[in-house]
Protein backbone atom coordinates (compact mmCIF):
# COMPACT_ATOMS: atom_id res chain seq x y z
CA UNK A 1 0.00 0.00 0.00
CA UNK A 2 2.76 2.26 0.70
CA UNK A 3 4.35 1.51 -2.43
CA UNK A 4 1.40 3.14 -4.38
CA UNK A 5 1.11 5.95 -2.39
CA UNK A 6 4.40 6.82 -2.57
CA UNK A 7 4.25 6.27 -6.65
CA UNK A 8 0.62 8.00 -6.70
CA UNK A 9 2.26 11.26 -4.78
CA UNK A 10 5.18 11.34 -6.92
CA UNK A 11 2.67 10.96 -10.12
CA UNK A 12 0.96 14.24 -8.47
CA UNK A 13 4.07 15.52 -8.28
CA UNK A 14 5.61 15.53 -11.50
CA UNK A 15 1.84 16.20 -13.18
CA UNK A 16 2.16 19.64 -10.96
CA UNK A 17 5.73 20.25 -12.17
CA UNK A 18 4.77 19.63 -15.82
CA UNK A 19 1.96 21.92 -15.46
CA UNK A 20 4.21 24.55 -13.99
CA UNK A 21 6.61 24.02 -17.35
CA UNK A 22 4.30 24.43 -19.73
CA UNK A 23 2.98 27.76 -17.64
CA UNK A 24 6.46 29.08 -18.15
CA UNK A 25 6.38 27.94 -21.55
CA UNK A 26 3.39 29.90 -22.55
CA UNK A 27 4.76 33.04 -20.61
CA UNK A 28 8.52 33.19 -22.03
CA UNK A 29 6.14 32.84 -25.79
CA UNK A 30 4.10 35.82 -24.58
CA UNK A 31 7.37 37.74 -23.93
CA UNK A 32 8.96 37.00 -26.58
CA UNK A 33 5.86 38.24 -28.97
CA UNK A 34 5.92 41.31 -26.37
CA UNK A 35 9.36 42.02 -27.07
CA UNK A 36 8.76 41.77 -30.92
CA UNK A 37 5.85 43.92 -31.17
CA UNK A 38 7.51 46.18 -28.99
CA UNK A 39 10.55 46.85 -31.26
CA UNK A 40 9.57 49.87 -33.88
CA UNK A 41 11.60 47.94 -36.86
CA UNK A 42 11.44 44.90 -38.01
CA UNK A 43 14.58 42.53 -39.43
CA UNK A 44 13.39 40.56 -41.89
CA UNK A 45 16.47 39.79 -44.02
CA UNK A 46 16.19 36.73 -46.41
CA UNK A 47 18.83 34.28 -46.80
CA UNK A 48 20.28 35.55 -50.12
CA UNK A 49 20.43 38.97 -48.93
CA UNK A 50 22.08 38.14 -45.75
CA UNK A 51 24.39 35.83 -47.37
CA UNK A 52 25.87 38.66 -49.83
CA UNK A 53 26.17 41.10 -47.02
CA UNK A 54 28.85 38.62 -45.31
CA UNK A 55 30.41 37.63 -48.24
CA UNK A 56 30.92 41.94 -49.13
CA UNK A 57 31.70 42.40 -45.39
CA UNK A 58 34.40 39.42 -45.44
CA UNK A 59 36.20 41.03 -48.27
CA UNK A 60 36.17 44.83 -47.00
CA UNK A 61 37.63 43.50 -43.33
CA UNK A 62 39.76 40.90 -45.27
CA UNK A 63 41.26 43.70 -47.32
CA UNK A 64 41.10 46.45 -44.34
CA UNK A 65 43.15 43.58 -42.49
CA UNK A 66 45.85 42.83 -45.13
CA UNK A 67 46.33 46.91 -45.71
CA UNK A 68 47.07 47.73 -41.87
CA UNK A 69 49.20 44.39 -41.58
CA UNK A 70 50.95 45.91 -44.47
CA UNK A 71 50.90 49.38 -43.76
CA UNK A 72 52.32 49.12 -39.53
CA UNK A 73 53.88 45.72 -39.55
CA UNK A 74 55.47 45.83 -42.68
CA UNK A 75 53.93 41.99 -43.62
CA UNK A 76 52.59 40.91 -46.85
CA UNK A 77 49.60 38.80 -46.74
CA UNK A 78 50.44 35.43 -49.00
CA UNK A 79 49.30 36.39 -52.38
CA UNK A 80 47.99 32.91 -52.85
CA UNK A 81 45.72 33.46 -49.48
CA UNK A 82 44.45 36.49 -50.89
CA UNK A 83 43.34 34.86 -54.14
CA UNK A 84 41.66 31.68 -52.64
CA UNK A 85 39.76 34.60 -50.23
CA UNK A 86 38.33 36.28 -53.36
CA UNK A 87 37.94 33.33 -55.36
CA UNK A 88 35.55 31.96 -53.06
CA UNK A 89 33.28 34.61 -52.46
CA UNK A 90 33.45 35.62 -55.46
CA UNK A 91 32.42 32.52 -56.34
CA UNK A 92 29.58 32.44 -53.09
CA UNK A 93 28.25 35.58 -54.91
CA UNK A 94 28.05 34.25 -58.42
CA UNK A 95 26.43 31.19 -57.24
CA UNK A 96 23.91 33.27 -55.28
CA UNK A 97 23.16 35.63 -58.88
CA UNK A 98 22.91 31.92 -60.71
CA UNK A 99 20.33 30.85 -58.80
CA UNK A 100 18.55 33.74 -58.36
CA UNK A 101 18.50 34.14 -62.24
CA UNK A 102 17.25 30.50 -62.31
CA UNK A 103 14.40 30.79 -59.77
CA UNK A 104 13.12 33.88 -62.00
CA UNK A 105 13.42 32.52 -65.06
CA UNK A 106 11.52 29.38 -64.12
CA UNK A 107 8.94 31.04 -61.75
CA UNK A 108 8.51 33.36 -64.86
CA UNK A 109 8.16 30.80 -66.87
CA UNK A 110 5.34 28.45 -64.90
CA UNK A 111 3.12 32.03 -64.31
CA UNK A 112 3.35 33.84 -67.62
CA UNK A 113 1.15 36.91 -68.17
CA UNK A 114 -2.22 36.00 -70.25
CA UNK A 115 -2.31 37.70 -73.57
CA UNK A 116 -6.28 38.36 -73.25
CA UNK A 117 -5.88 39.77 -70.13
CA UNK A 118 -7.61 43.49 -69.91
CA UNK A 119 -5.37 45.97 -67.57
Amino acid sequence: MSKQRTHANTMRELERKKQIAEMKCEERKLKVEIFRLSIPFRLCIKFNKLIVLLCVAAIVSYTIAAILLQKYIGIEISPTLTTCVFTFFGTELLGLAGIKMVDTKFNSEQNPLDSDAVG
